[in-house]
C-alpha cells in the first residue's frame, strides 16, 4: 500500500530548505524532484480530471521557492507545502467552469442475471458522472470533503492543510456528504449504484 504523503516527508526535507533558503539552487532542484510527483497526485485527487494538472503543480512550486526565504520552520515543510497546494487548488476550483451535461440515452443497460436488471457502466463514466456532482459542491467544502474521504486524511491533519479549525472541517465534510448523496440519488446511475450499496450493507 502506498504511504501517505504525510508519511513520507517528515524531517529529511529540513537540511534541503536549510540550503535552498542559503541560495543552493540545486537544493530547489531536488525539492521539486523529491515532491512534485506527490503534489501532482495530491491535486489531481482534489480538482478531479483537468488539462491544466501539470500547470498547476508548477504555481504550486513557483509559489514556494518565491515564500520560501520567509519559511521559518514554525510547522514541517509537508505542512507548508500542503497548505501552498490546497490554496492552488481552492483558487483553481473558484473559476468559473462549464459543466457537462449526461444525456440519459448513454446508459448502458445489461441484460437480467440471477440478482434481475442492473444498469452497468465503465468505472470512468461512473466517475464522470461524480465528478459533474462535485463541480457543483463549494470548493472548501468539496476539498475537505475530498482530502478526509478519499484521500483518507484525518480530520486533525485536514484542518492543518486547509487552515481551518477542526470543527469547521467536520462541519464542512458533513455538509459535502449530505449534498453529494442527495444529488447522486437524482442521477439515473448513481442513484442505482447508492441503492446496490445500501441493500449490500442491509444484506
Amino acid at each position: 500500500m502506498e504511504k501517505r504523503i504525510a508519511d513520507r516527508w517528515e524531517d529529511k526535507d529540513r537540511p534541503l530548505v536549510d540550503r535552498a533558503q542559503a541560495g543552493d539552487r540545486e537544493a530547489l532542484g531536488e525539492l521539486f524532484v523529491r515532491h512534485a510527483q506527490a503534489v501532482r497526485r495530491l491535486l489531481s485527487g482534489v480538482i478531479g480530471p483537468t488539462n491544466e494538472l501539470d500547470d498547476l503543480v508548477q504555481d504550486v512550486f513557483i509559489q514556494v521557492f518565491k515564500s520560501l526565504p520567509r519559511f521559518r520552520g514554525d510547522s514541517r515543510f509537508s505542512t507548508w507545502l500542503h497548505q501552498v497546494t490546497m490554496y492552488a487548488a481552492y483558487n483553481h476550483l473558484r473559476r468559473p467552469r462549464r459543466v457537462t451535461l449526461v444525456d440519459p440515452e448513454e446508459l448502458e443497460v445489461a441484460g437480467t442475471d440471477g440478482d434481475g436488471p442492473q444498469v452497468r457502466l465503465h468505472g470512468r463514466e461512473t466517475m464522470r458522472r461524480l465528478n459533474a456532482i462535485l463541480d457543483t459542491i463549494k470548493p472548501k467544502k468539496r476539498i475537505a470533503f475530498i482530502l478526509f474521504a478519499v484521500e483518507g486524511y484525518s480530520i486533525g491533519e485536514v484542518s492543518e492543510m486547509v487552515g481551518a479549525p477542526v470543527p469547521t472541517v467536520k462541519s464542512r465534510v458533513w455538509f459535502a456528504r449530505r449534498e453529494l448523496r442527495k444529488k447522486a440519488r437524482r442521477d439515473p446511475v448513481l442513484g442505482q449504484v447508492l441503492a446496490d450499496l445500501e441493500a449490500d450493507d442491509e444484506g
